[in-house]
């Protein structure tokens, strides 16, 4: 399945949408505000009388909490520096405005995306008439070219590369029989032929994200790129998140109920792939157009702060639910969605009550330009 087709996280704004459903995501991005506010403010380190205009770019931006916050911080910076330099309406000249590009596959809620960016108080702040930063939509895969040469100075991803272009091809043998039955992703009973397939598809994603970036970021511009990894390479196939867990044990309760069809199953595989850092390092090397100036791996226990076991796997089942149900509906139909998001609470609860972490390993690298 080649996903700038059909996949999207959930839309709308009900009980079980992305934008309801996404403060995981949130938390991982605030541990790295103060990492992002320091590169921001660099970026506007510009003299007066320079018709500078700063271009960033949130790849994957979705909806919900994260690309609101990041331009809340972005507008900040920028009246930070405008009070530090003493400016306000009365000057001749500003010595700088931000063009900031929303980009996302063309099947995100970018109505839900620019209305609430439109809501946001404090971005109407402008100078001699003008908005200080202009908000454009870039609707696209960031696996693809999207911007002019040399056009953008900071790239912004957070949570959004350990997708996948496409389900890995390399899962079904010669004759397109599965090589990974009973699994959605790797696992301990899967082949060493189904990690391999992750990890080519995965290099050669990263690959081309990186060529397509080398020729749009400026000389010396930077990207901070927040994917979801895995603790290290030695447990390649005996680790999985908490979100993919639960999924696989949904689809093979609702095999056993006669809900989804065991060939059903054996045909869906989960298309995203979760990096250790060293993987990371080596394909930024490899590719050779970026240097890496600061790396990080935060590790988090998902919804901790909530003690009641029910609520808490009632949050877990709908942050995984509004990042899987556009490829459950496509490959399973959407009489399945209702059962299946109450498989998710059930096993979410049954993960926890056993005593087990919801822990996720968060890896942030800063990179430049060569």
């Amino acid at each position: 399945m080649a996903m700038n087709k059909h996949f999207h996280m959930s839309k709308g704004e009900g009980e079980l949408s992305y934008s309801r459903n996404s403060s995981i995501q949130e938390t991982v991005w605030l541990m790295n505000k103060q990492l992002l506010e320091s590169v921001l403010e660099s970026l506007f380190k510009v003299s007066y009388g320079v018709d500078k205009i700063c271009n960033i770019v949130d790849l994957g931006c979705g909806v919900g909490p994260v690309p609101l916050a990041l331009v809340s911080l972005v507008s900040n910076v920028i009246k930070g520096k405008l009070k530090e330099l003493e400016c306000d309406e009365s000057c001749d000249e500003v010595g700088f405005k931000c063009q900031i590009y929303m980009n996302d596959l063309p099947s995100n809620d970018f109505s839900k995306l620019f209305k609430d960016l439109m809501s946001l108080e404090g971005l109407q702040t402008k100078y001699d008439g003008n908005p200080l930063c202009f908000f454009m939509g870039a609707p696209g895969s960031y696996y693809d070219r999207l911007f002019h040469h040399n056009t953008l100075d900071f790239v912004h991803a957070n949570y959004a590369l350990h997708w996948l272009s496409q389900v890995p091809a390399g899962l079904w043998n010669e004759h397109g029989v599965p090589i990974n039955k009973g699994n959605v992703y790797m696992s301990e009973t899967s082949s060493k032929a189904v990690g391999n397939a992750y990890w080519t598809q995965f290099e050669n994603d990263f690959t081309k994200f990186l060529k397509n970036r080398s020729e749009e970021v400026v000389p010396n511009g930077c990207m901070l790129i927040t994917l979801l990894g895995r603790p290290n390479d030695s447990d390649f196939f005996t680790w999985r998140t908490v979100e993919l867990k639960i999924i696989n044990q949904s689809l093979i309760a609702l095999i056993s109920e006669g809900l989804v069809k065991e060939e059903k199953l054996d045909n869906f595989n989960f298309p995203a792939y979760h990096p250790s850092m060293d993987q990371l390092e080596s394909v930024v090397k490899k590719e050779g157009s970026f240097l890496i100036e600061e790396k990080r791996i935060v590790i988090h226990d998902s919804a901790s702060e909530i003690k009641n076991k029910h609520e808490r796997a009632q949050v877990l089942a709908k942050s995984t639910y509004a990042l899987s149900e556009s490829l459950i509906s496509h490959h399973f139909g959407d009489q399945i969605l209702q059962p299946f998001f109450d498989k998710l609470v059930y096993f979410a609860f049954q993960h926890l009550d056993l005593g087990y972490l919801a822990q996720n390993h968060s890896l942030t690298i800063l990179l430049r330009k060569i």
